[in-house]
């Protein structure tokens, strides 16, 4: 068996063949569904859509298997708990992305229970399936490198077609007013670099390297990136603007 010829996933940084999983078959390459209400009304056709803009979360069931190792050292039993506590110890939501697809990356947690059953065929010893639930975002790998905003005008282009919640780094000093297209927030007062994430709904600074809360220095809501041309343009006393843009798609 070359493992160079296996599909494999990475969970939390560490790859599954280090665990002896690889993938049987991917996972239907599912869109998630939309978030939205529909309200019929007395005497009116069809129904009214509330689009709540937002996506619900995705099941992805993953086929693997186990391949074999030294079975007179090891068992099954002792390497699919190995692998339960990989899949299972960590808390809240990690990375995963698959090795035929390293171009993006989903936050994914497991908090159904796990199995394997045991099987003896040619190089595998063990197969399951992990019942991923996962946030409805494909990440766009090249969106979560920094980009630098060097001068009045420059522009940053979202390739993908859904607005992007970046972290934007705003290096200056005193009041600024940010322009991102039609965009506006006002920073009062800035004495250092000051972070305004739109993911988390959240502006801080790192004075010390200590994230301290900053949302009282910032008026107006954090911006997004549209699809396409961003143009971004300021007043006041600003060296350079980092951004994290954070492209995604379904």
């Amino acid at each position: 068996m070359n493992e160079n010829e296996l599909t494999y996933f990475v969970f939390n940084g560490q790859s599954s063949l280090d665990f002896g999983i690889a993938v049987r078959e991917r996972a239907p390459y599912t869109a998630p569904e939309r978030n939205i209400e529909l309200i019929e009304r007395p005497g009116q056709n069809g129904a009214l859509m509330l689009d709540k803009g937002t996506f619900k979360l995705v099941t992805e069931e993953l086929p693997v298997y186990l391949f074999a190792k030294d079975r007179s050292k090891r068992n099954i039993r002792e390497e699919a708990t190995e692998l339960f506590t990989w899949l299972k110890s960590p808390s809240g939501w990690c990375e995963l992305y698959y090795s035929d697809d390293p171009y993006h990356l989903m936050q994914v947690h497991i908090a159904s229970e796990l199995s394997f059953t045991e099987v003896f065929y040619l190089f595998y010893v063990g197969e399951g399936t992990l019942p991923f639930t996962r946030k409805p975002e494909r990440w766009n790998t090249d969106g979560l490198a920094v980009r630098e905003i060097t001068k009045k005008g420059d522009i940053l282009y979202n390739p993908e077609l859904f607005k992007s919640a970046p972290a934007i780094t705003v290096h200056g000093s005193g009041d600024i007013t940010l322009y991102i297209n039609n965009q506006t927030v006002v920073l009062k007062g800035i004495s250092q670099p000051i972070t305004l994430d739109a993911q988390m709904q959240n502006s801080y600074t790192k004075p010390n390297g200590v994230i301290t809360p900053a949302n009282s220095s910032v008026l107006n809501p954090i911006p997004t990136l549209d699809p396409g041309d961003n143009l971004f343009d300021w007043i006041g006393n600003v060296t350079k603007i980092e951004v994290i843009p954070r492209w995604w798609t379904i």
